[in-house]
């Protein structure tokens, strides 16, 4: 039976391995990359939680208090300049990615490339973050709709309920539609494709590949946080090695002749 290009190209030992490769011919600008984004990302989910704020500072005099307000608000400014940081670096960091796979070299320049495609990816990232949103929000209603009932009638069984069915329904359906989404930054960085058009392209390479592209992303994730247990520096090595080689990845499924690149891709 013929594999399809997903099944061929997402192995992730493979990954990792010419990740590695790829992170000692290119030690600069993939090292230099990995620390800003990680740092972006850091800060982009760092944004203060403006709606209990209230009642965190109920309990302080007034001076106390309006220096937390004025930290939270600090910390949401923060957050969304990263956030927009973020999008106008990522295509450039993908690029970089490209780059050294396909010449074995470095090019710092390159990661500040990706200018061109800024607002194509912060149009994908939020039309991507509203997919995900409305897509809990819809699977989640019915359960927590029995969650808020049973603390209503204080029925611990109705709640209980409300939270497995939570668990059962609203989770799946999240994973599986954002594995139909996981692709999506490559395609706006690598294909030059608007958000919608990025919508299409990374649903289609998902369709009937999900159960593939969760095992390749789990397990790149639990190789990322392998570095927070070597002290947490680590995690500057075991991430970007884990990016690029979801970028290789990507580019073999997509890229006629990727596989005779530098760094080749082999059968998995």
């Amino acid at each position: 039976m013929e594999t399809s290009p997903i099944t061929d190209a997402f192995a992730p030992v493979r990954a990792l391995r010419h990740g590695a490769d790829a992170l000692q011919r290119a030690p600069v600008g993939l090292l230099v990359g990995g620390a800003l984004l990680l740092l972006l990302d850091t800060c982009a989910g760092s944004g203060g939680n403006q709606g209990d704020l209230a009642e965190v500072t109920q309990h302080l005099d007034e001076a106390q208090a309006r220096l937390v307000v004025g930290f939270a608000w600090l910390l949401t400014v923060v957050a969304i300049a990263s956030f927009f940081l973020r999008c106008w670096l990522l295509p450039g960091w993908l690029r970089l990615h490209r780059h050294v796979l396909q010449t074995g070299q470095d090019a710092l320049g390159t990661l500040f490339g990706g200018g061109d495609v800024f607002l194509r990816m912060l149009g994908w990232q939020i039309l991507n973050k509203v997919i995900l949103l409305g897509t809990f929000v819809v699977a989640a209603l019915p359960g927590g709709a029995l969650m808020a009932l049973g603390a209503a009638q204080e029925n611990d069984i109705l709640g209980a309920v409300g939270a497995l069915l939570l668990i059962v329904l609203a989770l799946p359906v999240l994973v599986y539609v954002w594995l139909g989404l996981v692709l999506g930054d490559f395609a706006v960085a690598l294909e030059n494709l608007g958000p919608v058009a990025t919508l299409d392209r990374t649903w289609e390479l998902a369709r009937g590949n999900r159960l593939r592209l969760g095992v390749f992303f789990g397990v790149m994730e639990l190789f990322s946080l392998l570095g927070v247990l070597l002290c947490c520096v680590g995690v500057f090595l075991t991430r970007p090695i884990a990016q690029i080689g979801a970028t290789e990845a990507y580019l073999l499924a997509t890229v006629p002749g990727a596989k005779d690149w530098v760094v080749p891709g082999e059968a998995p």
